[in-house]
């Protein structure tokens, strides 16, 4: 009887209906009834309405539906104890707190020594010991990018600025990196930051300390553990986003190698995140924008910060961090503490007429 020509009786219709009502599916209402698919499909379309109004069919079909209905099962998940976390869990000791600058591009006129002089004046009133500098300590020369800007155009000449300007206070050290841009333009493979050092360790200071070029791990330990400080000078322009160029940096370290917290310098933007469990710390700069950065469209902020954070001592691994940033406005806002610049103009023309 599997065709389309099939005698619907009353009881085989009934049947139909029955399946149907029951969730059966139309595969196997055909088999079941042993008619064509078609058969079965033209069949219901006659009797719909009583699909429609729920009829209960006068025989009992005598195939079993393959639907099984759902059952409502009460189920009851065994409930955790409850476990108390400890504060110094995340809580150990006191803050170790440090000093944080970067680019403050001495000897040249968008330096803004004042105000370098005012942020350590800070971290001596903090209590503070010691500094990080996070790149570019002096401008460097390059007669098409800062060779109107200089002081001084020579290695000698801008060591001894550093060394003669650069705030020194008692009791505070000050470690520093070198890039390779700016001070690294002067020759390539000079180890400039080991020259300034030797410079003003002949002026007498011993407060200036060189540790690395581009970039340098500082093991803070505490107990038996230690923290990795990494202090870092990238490269690359700034981009859209204050955060994406540092997010970048931290995508490429390896799983291995990355800091308990990252320091870094360049961009003169400040901005603080956490990344892949690392506390992120972009650096302001020490320097008015200059007629390069306004060319190619880069934001130059001003000031320092102070960092503190708190270490697990089992594994060193940072528990708490904060950092403050210490940020400074232009250069004319602060015209009545500073009495040189009382006539400050601005560096434009001024035609009176």
């Amino acid at each position: 009887m599997s065709n389309n020509r099939v005698k619907w009786t009353p009881e085989l219709t009934s049947k139909l209906v029955a399946l149907r009502n029951f969730g059966v599916t139309l595969d196997q209402i055909a088999k079941d009834l042993g008619v064509a698919y078609s058969a079965v499909v033209n069949k219901l379309k006659q009797v719909r309405p009583l699909l429609r109004a729920g009829v209960t069919p006068t025989v009992t079909p005598e195939v079993t539906p393959k639907v099984t209905p759902e059952v409502a099962i009460e189920v009851e998940l065994p409930k955790p104890e409850f476990g108390r976390l400890p504060l110094e869990s995340v809580d150990y000791g006191g803050w170790l707190r440090y000093g944080l600058v970067s680019d403050t591009h001495l000897c040249c006129k968008e330096e803004r020594l004042a105000e370098l002089h005012n942020l350590y004046d800070i971290f001596k009133q903090e209590g503070l010991t010691t500094v990080f500098h996070a790149g570019n300590p002096i401008d460097g020369y390059i007669q098409r990018i800062n060779g109107e800007s200089v002081f001084s155009s020579t290695i000698d000449g801008q060591a001894q600025y550093f060394a003669d300007n650069y705030p020194q206070r008692d009791g505070i050290k000050t470690f520093f990196i070198t890039g390779d841009d700016h001070e690294s333009w002067f020759a390539p493979g000079f180890n400039i930051g080991a020259y300034m050092q030797a410079v003003a360790e002949k002026e007498g200071r011993t407060d200036l300390q060189y540790i690395g070029h581009v970039e340098s791990d500082v093991e803070i330990k505490t107990g038996a553990a230690s923290t990795l400080l990494r202090i870092q000078h990238p490269g690359g322009g700034s981009a859209y986003a204050r955060s994406y160029s540092a997010q970048k940096v931290v995508e490429s370290l390896e799983g291995g190698e990355k800091p308990g917290i990252l320091v870094l310098g360049h961009w003169h933007v400040s901005n603080y995140m956490q990344e892949r469990n690392i506390h992120v710390v972009c650096m302001p700069g020490m320097q008015d924008q200059t007629i390069f950065a306004r060319k190619k469209r880069l934001r130059m902020e001003v000031g320092g910060a102070i960092l503190e954070f708190k270490v697990n001592p089992d594994d060193g691994a940072v528990t708490r961090c904060r950092v403050e940033f210490i940020r400074y406005f232009t250069r004319a806002y602060y015209k009545r503490y500073i009495r040189s610049d009382s006539k400050l103009v601005g560096g434009h023309l001024v035609l009176n007429r």
